[in-house]
């Protein structure tokens, strides 16, 4: 007859141990600190382009200004067209350089309420002076006439 012991039972053969189930650790790592914070500014970034993208012209000058041609600081070939687009009900006039486009020399478009000028010959500029040149367009509402005109200038760079 034989009597098992403690220390019998810890040489049986017959025994398995049963693996531990690992307990997920569900801690908050860096890592998704780090996660979060790229997220945060990839929205910033998008946020920050779209509204780039959206501040162009249509703030100018209350509205009353659609579109600057070509946009301030751009870069332009000499045989570019350049002028302004308004609002519907306003008139403009441009200068270049300090000298005026005459209005047989510009393209009046009075549906799109645009006005622009391409240098060719002929007309005040042959080519548009490179470098940067400054444009003035004066502009009025119709209703009123040149005698109660704003004025907005920019530059832009010709190549």
């Amino acid at each position: 007859m034989t009597t098992s012991t403690p220390s019998n039972e810890s040489n049986n053969s017959n025994t398995t141990a049963t693996p531990v189930a690992s307990v997920p650790n569900r801690r908050f790592k860096p890592r998704y600190i780090a996660y979060i914070g790229l997220l945060a500014i990839v929205a910033v970034c998008v946020v920050m382009v779209a509204r780039l993208g959206t501040s162009d012209t249509t703030e100018l000058d209350g509205g009353r200004i659609q579109r600057l041609i070509p946009t301030p600081g751009a870069k332009i070939l000499q045989q570019d067209l350049i002028g302004i687009d308004m609002a519907p009900g306003y008139e403009a006039s441009l200068t270049l350089n300090g000298i005026p486009l005459p209005l047989d020399q510009t393209n009046v478009v009075p549906q799109t309420n645009q006005v622009t000028f391409k240098a060719g010959p002929g007309k005040v500029y042959e080519t548009l002076p490179a470098g940067q040149s400054c444009m003035i367009a004066t502009y009025w509402q119709t209703a009123f006439g040149p005698a109660v005109s704003s004025s907005r200038s920019w530059c832009f760079t010709v190549v």
